[in-house]
């Protein structure tokens, strides 16, 4: 019995120190399960605030809390405030329209909707893109026109052109039209944004802007610089020394853009995140179109002119060609009046020479002619003497 007593109780031991170990595992269980259901608590009150915040029910001091910590960007409300003003700005867009067709005299074009109800009235304005990549031919093919609607269920659209279009716009519709792809009917320009540029590569943007659209060269890098440069980081002291249009913004620990009134806060000095000004495309391809038509009535009229004073040259020419010969007649009659002025000139001389031995030759008979007159006065006046002298002594010897 006394063997069984101690059996018993190193039973009891043995089934004591299995029940302390399940018990204080079953405490450890425990205490992980309840820290996860703390945690997870503590989480869905955070997810619940959040979500108080981002649908615009917490209070104005909280929600600005959270933007300033970085939890949120802007409310639900403010999110879908800002995507109806950006579809407003954007405008009316129909995508995936398929080219059926370009006048390569005109540059009209044929497009198919590929929305039957599309309610697109005649004279209706589009902005017209490719929709391929850049680097596989997307690009901007024009403004045109609504003209005509018509084909199956009305989706077949008749475009013309608003502004004239060069040679190599025209060959780019041409290749846009033949290709495989699809165009975006745009009825307002797309504004600028960042993002639009921020994923090309340099490779890219030499592409977007190539050598032959700058007059000169410092243009280019200098654009090239503002795209390839925007929204990363730069120092103020760079930005001015390489003239780039934009400012230089601070940025907060997570490198984020800091915000004040709306804007970017600009920085005085210093080391920021670069936002390059954004450009109204619009106003500048309406002027581009404005210059070229204007250069292109200057070009007409200065080919005209050129015409005009081509045929003035050549009458000139005749005319030049007709004086000639007038040149050259009057050169040989002034060879024969000069030979003629010149035997005119001899015999004037010669005839001078004749009159001064003329002269001469007068010159001494009137000399000879007055000392012939002098000595018969002379002997007149000594007959009339003698005469008288002889009629006095007649006189004086008469009784």
């Amino acid at each position: 019995m006394y063997i069984w007593n101690r059996v018993l109780l190193g039973a009891i031991l043995l089934l004591s120190v299995v029940i302390l170990v399940l018990g204080a595992r079953a405490l450890k269980t425990h205490q992980y399960w309840r820290e996860i259901a703390l945690r997870l608590e503590q989480e869905l009150k955070e997810q619940q605030r959040l979500r108080r915040i981002l649908t615009g029910v917490a209070s104005p001091e909280e929600i600005e809390q959270a933007k300033q910590k970085g939890e949120i960007p802007a409310t639900l409300p403010e999110m879908e405030v800002a995507v109806h003003e950006m579809l407003l700005r954007r405008g009316p867009v129909w995508y995936g329209c398929e080219p059926r067709g370009v006048d390569p005299a005109t540059g009209a074009a044929r497009v198919a909707v590929p929305v039957p109800k599309h309610q697109i009235a005649p004279k209706t304005l589009f902005w017209v893109f490719d929709e391929r990549p850049l680097a596989q031919g997307g690009a901007f093919l024009g403004v045109f026109e609504v003209v005509g609607v018509g084909g199956e269920e009305n989706q077949e659209l008749q475009l013309s052109p608003v502004f004239s279009l060069g040679p190599s716009e025209m060959d780019r519709l041409r290749r846009s039209a033949t290709g495989p792809t699809r165009w975006s009917l745009y009825q307002l320009v797309p504004p600028d944004q960042s993002q639009i540029f921020a994923e090309l590569s340099p490779e890219e943007l030499n592409q977007l802007f190539p050598p032959g659209l700058f007059a000169r060269p410092e243009q280019r890098d200098r654009i090239l610089a503002e795209y390839g440069k925007d929204h990363k980081p730069l120092t103020v002291e760079e930005a001015k020394l390489g003239g780039l249009r934009g400012v230089v913004a601070e940025m907060d620990d997570r490198g984020n853009v800091v915000m004040e009134n709306g804007l970017p806060k600009p920085l005085a000095s210093g080391k920021g995140i670069f936002i390059r000004q954004l450009r109204d495309y619009e106003s500048l391809i309406r002027w581009f179109h404005r210059q070229r038509a204007e250069w292109t009535d200057r070009l007409a009229a200065a080919q005209r002119t050129s015409n005009y004073l081509q045929r003035v040259m050549a009458d000139a020419s005749v005319q030049q060609q007709f004086r000639q010969r007038d040149v050259d007649y009057f050169r040989q009659e002034k060879a024969r009046e000069t030979a003629e002025r010149d035997l005119v000139a001899d015999y004037r001389q010669t005839l001078e020479q004749k009159l001064e031995s003329e002269r001469a030759e007068i010159q001494r008979l009137l000399t000879e002619n007055r000392r012939i007159v002098a000595e018969i006065a002379r002997a007149q006046f000594e007959a009339i003497q003698a005469i008288e002298e002889r009629i006095r002594e007649m006189a004086l010897a008469e009784p």
